[in-house]
């Protein structure tokens, strides 16, 4: 890496970095906002509700990325611009296309790092939020990353091994006690809600225990009117795009596998795939208007449309995946729709300058 691809590469790196920062600080502080209505119910205080947000500020980075990049790369090269380094730097005879490949290659280790914070860092940090967050705010509920979710319901004992994100419960056993005694143990391969609130079991094992013996039956299904709160399986469960690809793969195996609606998940595995790749467009994105910045006047004028592209592209990807979600589009389209579209106008933009 020559001298100048490693100044350029600094700079829009640190602008980035820089840019996220101040947009988590941000969303840090207005969720911090919101916890506040909830706060002294349960031992949900000022301290859990200050952890829960910094738990959830990975997510936010991972999900801030992309236009954070597009901010920092136009204010890191607009200042190069307005220095007029840009300029000296195509004097001494470095092409468009050369500063356009420095540009990418610190988007390759952009895109390694948004890649590693979606897979690593922000799951557990997202899972441990919301456990961190139901366990204060009900009396109910025990949490262990080991044996998986406790609750108590009347005189049931209740051990969830997983929570999908549609509160479908897998891995369940059901512990009855009466007076201190154990009566009998359910388990269950998984749980559902009714729309009348009555859970459906499934694959069920039911262990009786007498006084001198115990009984053991099997059924495929069973109808419980009274299994686990709803609402507090909504706080346990993690939503499908804050997980890591491997756990969305396993879990779109496990949906088809029981015949179940997959496409939520689907579209959550295939935003983890087009995230990264979206943070390289933003840069590529960036560079048409830097440029055209130093042939014509009006620099904050065209700084201001590459931001409202880069805004462009967050809702428009929201509101493409969602309504192809809602009207039976293919996850994998309606998710590359988006990328595709600013793909082409980064490239369109490139040549107009080169």
């Amino acid at each position: 890496m020559s001298l100048i691809a490693r100044y350029i590469g600094k700079t829009v790196l640190l602008n980035t970095l820089l840019v996220l920062l101040v947009l988590v600080a941000l969303t840090g502080i207005f969720g911090f906002i919101g916890e506040l209505d909830d706060v002294g119910r349960g031992s949900y205080g000022v301290p859990t509700a200050m952890i829960y947000v910094l738990l959830r500020m990975p997510g936010s980075a991972y999900e801030l990325f992309p236009p954070a990049v597009l901010l920092g790369s136009l204010l890191g090269l607009g200042g190069l611009a307005t220095h007029s380094e840009l300029t000296v730097m195509r004097s001494a005879g470095i092409s468009i296309m050369q500063i356009a490949r420095s540009v990418a290659l610190i988007g390759l280790i952009l895109m390694l790092l948004v890649a590693l914070v979606g897979e690593f860092l922000m799951p557990d940090a997202e899972r441990q939020a919301h456990e961190v967050r139901a366990a204060a705010l009900s009396d109910r509920v025990s949490l262990s990353s080991r044996t998986g979710y406790w609750a108590k319901s009347g005189p049931l004992f209740v051990n969830i091994k997983s929570v999908l994100p549609d509160t479908t419960l897998v891995g369940i056993s059901v512990y009855d006690f009466d007076k201190g005694t154990l009566k009998s143990v359910v388990q269950a391969e998984k749980a559902q809600q009714q729309p009348n609130g009555h859970w459906r079991l499934e694959s069920i094992k039911r262990t009786t225990f007498n006084d001198t013996s115990l009984q053991n039956q099997t059924a495929e299904t069973e109808i419980w009117p009274i299994l686990v709160n709803a609402e507090l399986l909504k706080g346990l469960s993690v939503p499908a795009e804050s997980m890591s690809a491997s756990n969305l793969v396993n879990q779109i195996r496990y949906l088809r596998r029981n015949q179940l609606d997959s496409r939520v998940t689907e579209l959550a595995l295939w935003t983890k795939i087009a995230n990264p790749i979206s943070t390289l467009i933003m840069l590529m994105l960036s560079l048409p208007f830097v440029f055209a910045s130093q042939r014509a006047g009006g620099v904050g004028q065209k700084m201001f449309v590459g931001i409202l592209l880069g805004i462009g592209y967050f809702l428009l990807n929201r509101l493409v995946t969602h309504l192809g979600l809602a009207n039976g589009l293919s996850p994998a389209v309606s998710t590359l729709i988006p990328l595709t579209i600013f793909s082409l106008i980064a490239l369109f933009g490139l040549q107009r300058i080169t």
